[in-house]
């Protein structure tokens, strides 16, 4: 069998893509996609900048049901990436090499800019984009990552601003009350301002992450449980929808989001958080709307990976 996988070990997600490579040696079909939430920014203390046990302990039982998929399908070659809150700790080389002992599964940490690179690569490959201009941004559990081309040369960076690390820092309320909104609202906008690159192109802001999915399924009745990028890339979110879905969802508690939309805790616990990213983020770029693209890091280290083994 000629199938091979990636892994993205995130901060509030580990997520995998199984693929059979097609007979050009280029390409890829995806076979199956899995998905759980691992919660490490939860329990990493901001301070030492330390992964807990208790997520090690949750990030290895994941890799281990990733492992045993991947051997189900007889995957022969792997690109794990460690990405987020990861990258950041102290103890990451002592946290890596738990995983590794416990899962079997060897996770290479990358960089913000290398992270933001190949999920600008799967995203513009997944909706046909070609050539610049566009910006990409991927929200995610610890960080943003962007690849903005416009009239200049391009720029990739990551931002200090994810769903879970901005929900455990600014909304301690359930439902968080004005104050913190108000004091989550003001943070967002003033990173952006202060590390966002401009965008005064004329192209596409093309979305990706869990938050930007999980918008685009409420503002269209879509099942959490059926998103496919099949069923949603490509199709666009206003900056309105999205604004209209976060003064919803501030206002119910957590239990309340699960309840009345079909969410899950891990992702109506962020959710409020991560919406306000990305309003904030499109009203910096002047942007009414976005494409949402369900492709991202996973396809672009598949890539990746192919290309490497071609030119090796």
């Amino acid at each position: 069998m000629n199938h091979i996988a990636s892994i993205d070990m995130g901060s509030h997600t580990a997520r995998m893509l199984i693929a059979r490579i097609n007979e050009d040696g280029k390409t890829f079909e995806p076979l199956m996609r899995k998905r759980s939430y691992i919660y490490l920014a939860k329990d990493f203390d901001p301070v030492l900048r330390r992964l807990s046990t208790e997520g090690s302990a949750r990030a290895s039982a994941v890799l281990r049901d990733f492992s045993e998929a991947m051997e189900n399908w007889q995957v022969t070659r792997i690109a794990a990436i460690a990405t987020g809150v990861v990258r950041e700790a102290a103890n990451r080389d002592d946290f890596l090499a738990e995983i590794l002992k416990k899962s079997g599964l060897a996770v290479t940490a990358i960089s913000g800019k290398e992270e933001a690179l190949l999920t600008g690569r799967g995203a513009l490959e997944a909706l046909d984009i070609k050539k610049p201009p566009f910006f990409v941004f991927d929200l995610g559990g610890g960080t943003t990552e962007v690849v903005c081309h416009g009239k200049e040369s391009p720029m990739v960076d990551s931002l200090p601003l994810g769903a879970m690390v901005l929900t455990n820092a600014f909304l301690s309320s359930d439902p968080p009350v004005n104050k913190e909104m108000t004091g989550l609202l003001e943070h967002i906008d003033q990173l952006i301002h202060e590390k966002c690159p401009a965008f005064e192109a004329q192209g596409p802001v093309i979305g990706t992450g869990g938050t930007v999915a999980a918008l685009y399924a409420l503002e269209n009745g879509i099942s959490l449980a059926a998103l496919v990028p099949e069923k949603i890339n490509g199709f666009s979110l206003s900056l309105f929808e999205i604004e209209s879905c976060l003064a919803k969802m501030r206002r119910l508690t957590t239990a309340q989001r699960m309840e009345h939309f079909g969410l899950d805790q891990g992702r109506a616990q962020v959710l409020v958080a991560g919406a306000a990213v990305v309003s904030r983020l499109l009203r910096y770029l002047n942007a009414g709307e976005l494409l949402v693209s369900m492709s991202d890091l996973l396809e672009g280290a598949l890539m990746a990976l192919l290309e490497g083994e071609q030119h090796g």
